[in-house]
């Protein structure tokens, strides 16, 4: 597929460059050719005006008023032909002889314009007809063409060369960008890749776990329900396990569509974080964990504050599932001026160096294993980090391994509402 697209952007590249290149040569041709044609015309009705008047025809190969030289001039002749057409007057720099000059002349009174172009014994000629001063009869200024013609001709093979060299190295050179323009659809396209495989994946061991579990339960139909407890159990907890999952990854999916609107208000942060921290002691309590706190009082925030909540509880909870009975998780929130700063930390296992900077990827986990027992996808980190950065804020971790880890999270205050007055400024 990526084949493909890369071939078709290079060529969509090519054609717009081939394109370009076919106009510029052409305009570059016509104007040139145009400029030499005035260029002719204005020094024809020169040499007419000298010739006209009774200047001396060796004036023509260098006359001082003119800033045309000796090479421009020397493929010009004229011949002066009195009321019925005989020629009365050659220029000494003719190229013709006499009978071939006579014919050349008839065919030029012909025209009835005084000025265009005849063909000659197979050389082009550009000719003004001029009336001559006290005289009835005419004089006619040639000039031949070929000379014109094939600094045209060397001009466009020139640029037609040169546009062939351009276009093969504008191939080359879409081809290295089309590459470079492909690779972050690559990356994109393979965690949409990843994201799929592992959300079937995820999916998979639960239905098969309910599935399992049913087949045993049905496969016993004369056992009361109290003696397949066990098997419903089971049951139960896959189900609400599939449904945290399912849950997750809508969420992650209307995040990346941008389809989570962020409902902003100003709101008493350190009575949120409490409130949660509350709700949360009996748990700890359960895995005899002590939960410590340390928050400012009355810190004011503006964002959404269900998605802060959800935050609080994502790290909350990774530290629960991470630190062992006995162990403690101390969370802290303070007011640092232009940003709020909340922390919080464990006495768990740690996490290895080399999986920090992975561990807010989606499905990413330090320990599979492990984190399967505890009920975890590796997706709550991945939230987390979204509600932080959709709030301008910024999320850190660190970690030595055996002795636990602590989380960072830095929200601006001003950063939200210069976020939201930008938006409406925008609306309006």
């Amino acid at each position: 597929m990526f084949r493909k697209l890369r071939l078709r952007l290079t060529l969509i590249n090519v054609l717009v460059m081939g394109l370009l290149c076919i106009l510029l040569i052409t305009s570059t041709y016509l104007i040139m050719n145009r400029q030499l044609f005035l260029q002719s015309q204005q020094l024809m009705e020169l040499i007419a005006s000298d010739a006209g008047s009774g200047t001396p025809a060796t004036s023509l190969n260098a006359p001082e008023e003119t800033t045309h030289d000796h090479r421009d001039r020397s493929k010009y002749f004229y011949v002066k032909t009195n009321e019925t057409g005989d020629i009365t007057e050659t220029s000494s720099d003719s190229p013709l002889p006499s009978d071939q000059l006579k014919t050349l002349v008839q065919k030029t009174l012909t025209h009835k314009n005084p000025q265009g172009t005849v063909d000659f014994k197979d050389i082009t000629f550009s000719f003004l007809r001029a009336p001559i001063q006290n005289n009835p009869g005419q004089i006619i200024v040639f000039v031949n063409l070929e000379h014109d013609r094939d600094i045209l001709n060397i001009l466009l093979g020139t640029l037609t060369i040169g546009g062939v060299i351009y276009l093969a190295f504008a191939f080359y050179g879409s081809l290295f960008l089309a590459d470079r323009a492909l690779i972050p659809i690559k990356k994109s396209w393979q965690k949409q890749q990843d994201f799929v495989a592992d959300a079937s994946h995820e999916l998979r061991t639960p239905l098969a776990v309910i599935q399992t579990n049913m087949e045993l339960v049905r496969g016993n139909p004369e056992e009361s329900v109290e003696s397949q407890t066990k098997w419903l159990e089971n049951i139960q907890h896959e189900t609400q396990r599939m449904s945290k999952l399912v849950e997750d990854l809508l969420f992650l999916a209307r995040a990346d569509s941008e389809q989570l609107p962020l409902e902003m208000k100003d709101f008493n942060l350190s009575f949120t974080l409490l409130s949660i921290l509350s709700s949360l002691e009996a748990m700890a309590k359960n895995q005899e964990i002590t939960l410590e706190s340390t928050v400012q009082d009355h810190i004011l925030f503006y964002g959404d504050e269900n998605r802060i909540k959800q935050l609080i509880v994502i790290l909350v909870d990774n530290a629960l599932k991470h630190t062992p009975a006995g162990g403690n998780i101390c969370i802290r929130l303070i007011n640092s001026g232009s940003s709020v700063e909340m922390t919080v930390s464990d006495t768990g296992e740690g996490i290895e160096p080399e999986h920090l900077k992975r561990i807010f990827e989606r499905f990413y986990r330090v320990d599979k294993a492990r984190s399967k027992m505890k009920g975890g996808a590796g997706l709550g980190l991945s939230i987390a980090d979204w509600i932080t950065k959709v709030h301008n804020g910024r999320i850190d971790v660190t970690s030595h391994v055996g002795e636990g880890t602590t989380f960072i999270v830095n929200l601006p205050h001003c950063g939200n509402k210069k976020a939201k007055d930008k938006k409406n400024n925008e609306l309006i």
